[in-house]
């Protein structure tokens, strides 16, 4: 039960690997699926965890050695963090930066497909945000994390100056 098959550095290894491969993978599939997860990304999600689970561990089924793992990835994670938050560049690099879908009324379609992102998906947004029309609109922004936030022209007149986002402004 605490008798691991390997020595215990290969098990931080295995899933410190494992964890950065999952990120970039996550990160070069866009914004738009890590914000809205649909039934079948959900589906995609479980079986790439069973699939990696064996990776991880090198088909040792030994509590020390998923306890291992758990504690790496929680660990990587929680470092990532300190790091993102202490380096603009580095936060930027890896969690990308908010685009510009909307400005004053006007989506822009080339951000629209290069996301993904279709006028339904538009229209719920602005359904959410209790908007009728996108001529209501000042600005929505795709966030880092696949959200559409959106201002009401009432709200602002224009987009706010912010250095994090595409040069779209």
């Amino acid at each position: 039960m605490w008798e691991l098959d390997h020595p215990w550095w290969e098990y931080i290894f295995r899933a410190g690997l494992i964890y950065v491969a999952v990120f970039i993978l996550l990160r070069v599939i866009g914004k738009k699926q890590i914000g809205e997860m649909s039934p079948f990304d959900l589906v995609l999600l479980l079986i790439i965890s069973e699939s990696i689970s064996s990776a991880i561990t090198g088909g040792d089924n030994s509590l020390t050695a998923g306890l291992i793992a758990v504690t790496t990835f929680i660990t990587v994670n929680y470092a990532m963090d300190i790091l993102m938050y202490r380096s603009r560049k580095l936060e930027r690099l890896l969690e990308g930066k908010p685009k510009l879908l909307i400005v004053d009324g006007a989506i822009d379609r080339s951000i629209c497909e290069k996301e993904k992102i279709s006028k339904s998906e538009i229209f719920s947004a602005l359904r959410e945000h209790g908007l009728d029309s996108v001529k209501e609109v000042a600005y929505g922004v795709l966030e880092t994390n696949g959200q559409i936030s959106i201002v009401k022209k009432d709200d602002k007149k224009s987009p706010p100056h912010n250095p994090r986002m595409d040069s779209q402004i």
